[in-house]
């Protein structure tokens, strides 16, 4: 079986989280923040081919980064000037590989992303068109009038919030990745079904599974990782 493809996009510039240094960058209990995402998939899928989407002016600091922390190096993509680019830049790096090859795509500021999840998602991407990590949405909600102060409950049973990293096949990503730019894509699976491909299927993510994008988010891992001993342990997976 061809083996999985990884793709951890890591070019943003994390203006929200107020730092200096890209959130990406910051230490996470003795690593960055990137490193324990990427420890996550060489665990989980050790065969996987890893490429890390960094900003070009970005990459000398990781690669320090890796020397100073004994990280060992994945390939390197430079990423774009949104989200939608840096991902369509890795698919156009990786022609070389098989189309039928699983492709993962993940945010490199998820570093608690489990084992579960991981392997969760690359079986359900092998007979439909994509799989997405997601959970149930525990806060109330509310839409918003077109005046934008009044507003209306929202039933949120039917809701799941998305995660990472969401999973295809690499030929169905090259598709979808040739329409253009739509401000309406917030993520890969939104891309995907642009493009036609709506078999695409939820299956189980975790709420500790949090992507970092304010402190109190950096707080949270710490807490997370303290309590359980490790990022991604086995048993990270509810």
């Amino acid at each position: 079986m061809t083996p999985p493809i990884v793709i951890i996009v890591a070019a943003g510039s994390g203006t929200r989280f107020g730092s200096e240094l890209p959130k990406q960058f910051l230490p996470l209990c003795g690593q960055p923040v990137l490193a324990h995402a990427i420890d996550a998939f060489r665990k989980a899928l050790p065969e996987a081919r890893i490429i890390t989407v960094l900003s070009s002016s970005m990459t000398p600091l990781w690669n320090n980064l890796c020397l100073s922390h004994g990280i060992e190096p994945t390939e390197i993509v430079a990423g774009g000037e949104s989200r939608w680019e840096s991902v369509k830049n890795a698919i156009e790096a990786i022609a070389d590989a098989p189309p039928s090859s699983i492709v993962l795509i993940h945010d490199g500021a998820r570093p608690l992303v489990d084992n579960g999840i991981i392997t969760r998602a690359v079986a359900a991407a092998r007979n439909t068109d994509g799989a997405i990590p997601a959970i149930p949405v525990t806060d109330s909600l509310r839409r918003l009038n077109s005046d934008e102060v009044h507003s209306e409950p929202v039933d949120r049973a039917p809701f799941r919030a998305v995660q990472t990293p969401q999973a295809f096949s690499l030929w169905r990503l090259r598709e979808a990745y040739k329409l253009p730019y739509q401000p309406g894509f917030t993520d890969d699976a939104s891309v995907l079904a642009e493009a036609g491909f709506s078999n695409i299927v939820l299956v189980e993510g975790s709420p500790r599974n949090i992507k970092i994008t304010t402190p109190v988010d950096m707080l949270l891992a710490e807490a997370i990782i303290k309590a359980y001993g490790s990022a991604n342990p086995t048993t990270l997976q509810r």
